[in-house]
């Protein structure tokens, strides 16, 4: 078996909507097959693709969507090494943006929004959070979920920017990596990935 790491953000379920629109302004655009969610009152367009025959078109109110997703990143060193390894010359050899820096995507990202926590296996009660869970396609972009400091920004950056509650890389086997809470960059262990931020606090706290 190979390996499936992913990341998860966790937001306020009030906060859930703006993140998805964050999440898509670091999205390549899909041309003409957006995703609209209906509301009551009106209807948000998010430019990006719904998974593997999904509809695009869906209430507000699903407990859970899924998205396929190809995010750009600020190319460091090893997202640079994956792109040339996996044979992606193109990529590798794209010019750096007007501001100097080089970007690159690195393949479809498979999102699972986690709208209604009430409904995942998890939580044994409500809590008033969603997650988003970025996957993988196999082991060698879950080794550069790892490797890669610039995705693991990108990550955080999204969390800073729209009220994130924690981030995690989960590793598989209920073990992960703890890289934001508190509102800032931290880095720690976690036995559990689902773990609640009182949870979380109370590990920080304790220093474990």
């Amino acid at each position: 078996m190979g390996l499936n790491y992913n990341y998860l953000l966790y937001f306020k379920r009030e906060h859930l909507w703006d993140a998805l629109q964050g999440v898509a302004a670091i999205a390549e655009p899909v041309g003409p097959s957006p995703t609209t969610i209906h509301f009551p009152d009106h209807d948000l367009v998010l430019p990006i693709a719904t998974g593997f025959r999904q509809p695009n078109d869906l209430p507000y109110d699903n407990p859970e969507y899924e998205f396929a997703l190809s995010l750009v990143f600020e190319a460091d060193e090893a997202i640079l090494e994956y792109l040339r390894s996996g044979g992606f010359e193109e990529a590798y050899h794209a010019p750096p943006d007007a501001d100097g820096v080089k970007r690159a995507a690195i393949g479809f990202i498979y999102l699972t929004v986690y709208a209604d926590l009430a409904q995942h296996w998890a939580f044994e009660k409500p809590v008033d959070l969603v997650f988003l869970r970025f996957g993988t396609t196999g082991t060698r972009m879950s080794m550069l979920f790892e490797e890669s400091a610039s995705i693991r920004r990108t990550f955080a950056g999204l969390l800073k920017d729209h009220h994130g509650v924690c981030g995690i890389l989960d590793l598989e086997i209920d073990y992960g990596r703890l890289f934001w809470f508190g509102g800032r960059e931290v880095e720690a262990s976690v036995g559990d990935v689902y773990m609640l931020p009182e949870e979380i606090e109370e590990m920080l706290r304790r220093g474990q």
